[in-house]
């Protein structure tokens, strides 16, 4: 016997099991349908829900006149759920008139909308738009969206003058959902065009749709909204130049930094997009007190050596910007670590050029620094060594513990050390003996308790909490 006729065999008996029920629906078929369909008439109603989910499953038209009478006879709770799964699973025209005569009601709806979108998977086209025509007046404000992008996915460009009327829905979902449809276009002729006479939130909303395209065409655009006087106009250009790559394109926001309006917003994208060919025009910016904070901020992300001796000559010399200096420079150093000239500038201002070689790190810093503790800025210099990012201060910092003669500059030292140890990408074992050098080496009591427990922490495995 086959497994069909095994099937039809369990059918036979009302379908006494949902294994059978399930192997019908994955044989599929006119025959399975037939069979589920002839054992509906005297299941009870927990298996009538079960035939009829598998029947709309199946895609089958054979459960629309048993589903549509329960529907109409008060079906609730499960049974109603899956009468109008049923129905919406069907290509039915009969099913589809049904549903469509009652979709005031929200649930219904939402099988309206399921039944376009099986229309859809057998590549049908002008039943579903007639569906998402009827249904972007839905309650639901998902169920509207549902429809936006239906009549979007069968009609094309041609939805578009029906979309953008959707662009004045109440919800804000639905008009999240139309922009994105009208992202996904193939020309955005007609959005620009649109946006050029539009106000308001509707400007907005059009012009974000072209800004989601990406296009290198559309940059300069992009960039003129820029200059906009709506916030939220120059958040949508914002968006859009972040993922418009292309050297071309720096150098066009670049130009935005000459109006005060879009100054702040062309500093913050050249920054994101790390446009370090247009430094040269973001470096006369710190001298204008209305953007200087953004424009070091900038620098921080596209400041190479020239630049970053510039800016450390300028904290020298002035107070009032030292400290948006010194975060800038911080913030450029890993790109240019152990330069030599930037590391001869920063010892020549120690009182706080040192605290800034870590940053750099590398071998000329960390000579600098330790030729420093030689000198009258030894504190400085024990604080830059202890606040260093990677194993090469190790050494030096375990002398420390063990030789200065100021117990505070070896609780530093020791501190610095352990933290060290912590961080560094280096084996187990090397850790290990490091962590003993300290505990050996710690001045007081409570540095080595604190390199004992990192030593077993190591052993354990564990992560400290």
């Amino acid at each position: 016997m086959n497994i069909l006729a095994t099937i039809l065999l369990a059918a036979s008996v009302n379908i006494p099991d949902d294994p059978a029920i399930r192997q019908l629906v994955s044989t599929g078929g006119p025959q399975a349908e037939r069979t589920l369909v002839a054992a509906l008439p005297k299941a009870d109603d927990t298996r009538a829900i079960a035939i009829i989910k598998a029947l709309g499953d199946l895609g089958s038209s054979e459960p629309v006149r048993e589903s549509a009478r329960r529907l109409v006879n008060n079906a609730t709770g499960d049974m109603k759920d899956v009468c109008l799964y049923a129905l919406g699973r069907t290509t039915s025209r009969r099913a589809a008139r049904f549903l469509r005569s009652r979709i005031s009601d929200e649930a219904y709806a939402t099988a309206y909308l399921r039944h376009g979108e099986s229309l859809v998977e057998i590549g049908r086209k002008t039943e579903p738009a007639e569906v998402a025509l009827d249904l972007l007046r839905a309650k639901s404000p998902a169920t509207r969206c549902g429809a936006v992008a239906l009549l979007a996915s069968v009609r094309g460009y041609s939805a578009q003058p029906t979309l953008l009327v959707m662009l004045d829905d109440p919800d804000r979902s639905v008009r999240e959902q139309v922009v994105r449809q009208l992202a996904r276009m193939p020309s955005a002729v007609g959005l620009i065009a649109a946006a050029g006479v539009a106000k308001g939130q509707r400007r907005v909303h059009l012009l974000d749709a072209v800004g989601r395209r990406a296009d290198p065409a559309h940059a300069a655009l992009m960039i003129e909204c820029l200059r906009d006087n709506d916030e939220a106009i120059r958040q949508v250009a914002l968006s859009a130049l972040r993922d418009i790559s292309g050297t071309q394109i720096d150098a066009e926001i670049a130009k935005a930094l000459a109006s005060p309006v879009s100054q702040a917003a062309a500093l913050d994208l050249l920054a994101q997009r790390r446009a370090r060919s247009q430094v040269a025009a973001v470096m006369p910016l710190i001298n204008n007190p209305a953007i200087s904070k953004q424009a070091f901020t900038a620098l921080g992300a596209l400041a190479g050596p020239s630049e970053v001796e510039q800016l450390i000559a300028l904290a020298s010399k002035n107070e009032k910007v030292r400290d948006d200096a010194t975060k800038a420079i911080a913030a450029a150093a890993p790109r240019i670590a152990d330069n030599a000239s930037c590391v001869a500038a920063l010892v020549k201002v120690p009182s706080w050029g040192l605290a800034l070689l870590p940053a750099f790190g590398g071998k000329a810093a960390l000579d600098a620094v330790v030729a420093a503790m030689k000198r009258n800025d030894r504190d400085a210099a024990v604080r830059a060594l202890a606040d260093w990012r990677d194993e090469s201060a190790l050494e030096p910092l375990v002398a420390l513990c063990r030789d200065a003669s100021e117990e505070k500059l070896r609780v530093l030292a020791a501190r610095g050390a352990i933290r060290i140890v912590q961080q560094a990408g280096i084996t187990k074992d090397e850790k290990t003996v490091w962590l003993q050098k300290i505990a050996e080496a710690s001045p007081r009591a409570q540095e080595k308790q604190q390199a004992e427990a990192a030593l077993e922490q190591l052993k354990s495995g564990k992560k400290k909490k």
